[in-house]
């Protein structure tokens, strides 16, 4: 291995690589991997069949933030990192390692990055998207690295995009959400999308007209589906429930602030401080102003029966 420069070894040293294990063969895939969609899920079946054809392990390296967190500020996320690195394991990868992206990082060549990298495994072969880009204004491609692993002794195998309706998945994923098509997701992540928090206490108008929610904070870090009100299925205290979930800032009642307020149907328990997840099944209409609390009373049980007349999809 070249010698590694000051920037390289003194990222080495930061504490979420200390202790590491003694180096072993492995082919590592590199990406973000947000949302594991039906491009990353290619993506993943590549490092498998790269892993076993070259006798090494399977493995992930990818980072705890956002890189354009660092680089720009602007992004929106389709999963948190250990509902990310969770998915990857279950696909095969034998080790997911993910580290934070920092500025220093973003200084690094693309060929200090690879020798990031063997310095933590004996890379046998690396697994990139086609658009891939690492190291110092991305100047790193699938090409460049191919370039570097034919004088290091190891192999790059580039996966091509996986396409819906002409556009990447990766985009097409995100516009359906932001659309509130959450059956299209589906698809396209090969799971229903969800949202977590805790339960927070809101103005409570839904117990008083006989409909409690259980509201969440929206996280701005997270892709949000349009305004509008879901059929979902809401997880709390190791139980699953049928739900509807409204999402909007309640014109009816003088709303400003967006909020995530999902109605448990047939559960009336106090659940304020714990964490739930709410899991998108399909868009049952936009948001509505009615003209009074008892219209809206009427439209949510509407809502609760079309959501209860749907089949587990």
């Amino acid at each position: 291995m070249r010698h590694i420069g000051i920037s390289t070894r003194e990222i080495l040293r930061k504490p979420f690589l200390k202790g590491i294990m003694e180096t072993f063969e492995a082919v590592v895939a590199l990406g973000m991997f947000d949302g594991v969609h039906l491009g990353h899920r290619a993506l993943m079946k590549r490092l498998q069949e790269e892993a076993e054809r070259l006798r090494a392990v399977p493995v992930v390296y990818t980072f705890s933030n956002h890189p354009l967190e660092v680089l720009s500020g602007n992004v929106r996320l389709l999963s948190d990192m250990r509902e990310r690195n969770r998915m990857l394991r279950s696909l095969g990868a034998q080790q997911v390692q993910s580290v934070p992206f920092t500025r220093e990082m973003a200084l690094l060549s693309t060929e200090q990055f690879v020798d990031l990298l063997m310095e933590r495994w004996d890379i046998r072969g690396l697994v990139v998207g086609y658009n891939y880009t690492c190291g110092d204004h991305g100047a790193g491609t699938p090409e460049t690295l191919k370039e570097i692993g034919a004088r290091r002794g190891f192999s790059v195998s580039v996966v091509e995009p996986v396409l819906f309706a002409g556009e990447s998945v990766s985009s097409s994923v995100r516009v359906a959400i932001e659309h509130g098509d959450v059956a299209l997701a589906t698809q396209l992540l090969k799971r229903r999308y969800s949202l977590a928090g805790d339960v927070v206490q809101n103005k409570r108008i839904g117990s008083r007209i006989g409909f409690p929610t259980a509201n969440i904070e929206a996280d701005l870090r997270r892709v949000i589906p349009a305004e509008g009100v879901y059929a979902t299925f809401a997880f709390v205290g190791g139980a699953v429930y049928r739900a509807v979930t409204n999402i909007g800032t309640n014109p009816t009642v003088h709303g400003e602030k967006l909020t995530i307020e999902t109605h448990l149907i047939d559960f009336n328990v106090d659940i304020y401080g714990q964490q739930l997840t709410v899991a998108f099944r399909k868009r049952l209409r936009g948001e509505v102003v009615f003209d009074s609390l008892d219209d809206l009373k009427q439209q949510i049980q509407l809502d609760i029966e079309a959501a209860v007349a749907l089949r587990n999809s």
